[in-house]
């Protein structure tokens, strides 16, 4: 009996590998991996979904808008007076504006109202502040009370005699 030969079970061969048992091929392969890529992929910055030419009409547009967005805040005097600060919120609000990342969208929003909104009173405080009206309610009542009842009992008492 013969054996068969199955061809499509053969070992592959892979070129690159073939290529690198040699040193020729080794130095070829280095200068290969050298060489500047043709078509890279997007550059750093730019969104998913997007390329360079499309994203900066929309970026340019965020930044006039950002700097409008200052100028209304510095012109009712709710913007900050220092000149970094200002330009850290034109650039807050120019990131909030742009599509990105969403966790770098959040952060610029975060950023903008804490340079524009007043961060809410905390619940202790709003307790506390309930409890110690509560506290002087009852004082009051107590205060009251306590002098009505003194005529009260100063009334029946001069009734009694």
């Amino acid at each position: 009996m013969s054996k068969k030969k199955y061809p499509q079970r053969a070992p592959k061969r892979n070129y690159f590998a073939e290529l690198s048992k040699t040193a020729e091929g080794r130095a070829k392969r280095a200068e290969w991996a050298k060489q500047p890529r043709k078509n890279p992929g997007r550059p750093a910055g730019v969104p998913h979904g997007y390329t360079k030419e499309t994203i900066e009409p929309i970026r340019a547009k965020a930044k006039q808008e950002a700097e409008r967005f200052v100028q209304i805040m510095s012109d009712n005097g709710e913007a900050p007076e220092d000149d970094f600060a200002k330009e850290a919120l034109k650039t807050a609000v120019e990131v909030m504006r742009v599509p990105g990342e969403t966790r770098e969208r959040l952060a610029a929003a975060r950023l903008v109202l804490d340079f524009t909104k007043q961060k809410p009173a905390s619940k202790s405080d709003v307790t506390i502040g309930k409890a110690e009206g509560f506290l002087e309610g009852l004082l009051e009542q107590e205060e009251e009370s306590t002098t009505d009842g003194t005529k009260a009992a100063a009334d029946t008492e001069e009734a009694i005699h």
